[in-house]
């Protein structure tokens, strides 16, 4: 014991004193590809926002509280002069220089769930805050629209999601667990995702990421290399409340297209063709030879809509619409819900073993459905 403490003592003298480490001096070259994000994020995080929700306090609560309200717990409206109550914290992106905010529908909600909130602040990046105006939600996407009153303000662009890979770069940027706008990376780990995920929503087609993602990043973007907004952070699968990996994200293309029903009418209108479907096993797939593609069996149908009227049967197997293939049941339902009632579709099936093809007008989905 003593012998290797002595050599354990010793052994800087015997040459390795004057070792050395080298630094490369020079910043980064950003120049390159991949070695840095900085120029491309700068651009594009003026245009995220924080959102707080509020609810009023009334006189008679605040009077029976008064003094056991901590004053750094409420917020004071300068305009109406109410004291609010903070009840929840979101993220979300200004998508047009008029100051139309998009974010999801859950940040926005009353703390009972039961309607929304009172108030909604947006607060910009520049520490500019904002009472917004909610247009419209829609909770079959988890989808708000907002608007703020503004000059000069930043907006982000929407990316064709459609053109999305798996593997692509991607960047999550928000306000989680309110620390403040973060920036999380990662990749595109798969698309379509749907209510396998137990996500809840009734029209489903998540991106799927393994940036982090976590409470208060709700309702921020997904962006691209390109600093397009590809996306818009929705929900995480975690067993503890925080990140795994599991981060689901709203497609542009599908946000496009709610929040301009939503921002021009406050409501979202969707197709209808009054069908219900199920997934074909793999093994009835193969015998229609179908085994490399989608393809749904008709399990009901709705007296009176266009699918009965145009001739289709309960058993019936579609397996395109306009020519175009799909994957299962959740993705037809979905491009079925995105037609506007009066367009004309037209549904390829199989009957019996035979091909067919059936032309139908689109009619309009009840809100509820």
């Amino acid at each position: 014991m003593f012998r290797y403490l002595t050599a354990l003592v010793l052994w800087p003298a015997m040459g390795l004193a004057g070792v050395s480490f080298d630094t490369d001096v020079r910043p980064v070259n950003r120049a390159l590809p991949a070695a840095s994000y900085a120029d491309m994020l700068a651009r594009v995080m003026p245009s995220v926002v924080s959102i707080r929700t509020a609810e009023v306090i009334p006189a008679a609560v605040l009077e029976r509280y008064r003094g056991r309200i901590p004053s750094d717990s409420v917020l004071k409206d300068e305009k109406t002069g109410e004291t609010l109550m903070p009840t929840g914290l979101g993220s979300g992106t200004i998508v047009h220089p008029e100051g139309y905010v998009i974010t999801n529908r859950h940040v926005v909600l009353q703390e009972n769930r039961q309607g929304v909130a009172t108030t909604v602040i947006v607060q910009l990046a520049d520490r500019r805050e904002f009472r917004a105006k909610v247009l419209g939600v829609d909770a079959g996407s988890d989808i708000a629209v907002l608007k703020i009153e503004g000059r000069n303000l930043p907006f982000a662009k929407f990316a064709d999601s459609d053109k999305a890979r798996v593997g692509d770069v991607v960047f999550a940027i928000g306000n989680p667990l309110d620390a403040g706008i973060t920036v999380t990376s990662g990749i595109v780990s798969a698309l379509g995702r749907s209510g396998r995920q137990g996500m809840g929503m009734a029209f489903e087609d998540f991106i799927q990421t393994d940036a982090a993602i976590n409470p208060g990043n709700s309702g921020g973007p997904l962006i691209d290399f390109e600093g397009r907004l590809l996306g818009m952070n929705t929900a995480i699968k975690s067993r503890t409340g925080g990140n795994i990996g599991l981060g689901y994200s709203i497609p542009a293309n599908l946000i496009v297209s709610i929040a301009t029903d939503l921002a021009n009418g406050g409501k979202v209108v969707r197709g209808l063709i009054g069908v219900q479907g199920e997934d074909l096993t793999l093994a009835e797939a193969t015998k229609l030879n179908l085994a490399k593609s989608g393809a749904v069996r008709v399990a009901l149908i709705t007296e009176g809509s266009p699918a009965a009227k145009a001739g289709l049967k309960v058993g019936d197997v579609i397996v395109a619409l306009d020519g175009k293939p799909f994957d299962n049941w959740n993705e037809l339902r979905l491009a079925i819900s995105r037609r506007k009632p009066g367009e004309v579709l037209m549904v390829n099936f199989i009957r019996e073993g035979r091909g067919s093809l059936a032309r139908l007008t689109v009619a309009e989905r009840p809100l509820d459905r």
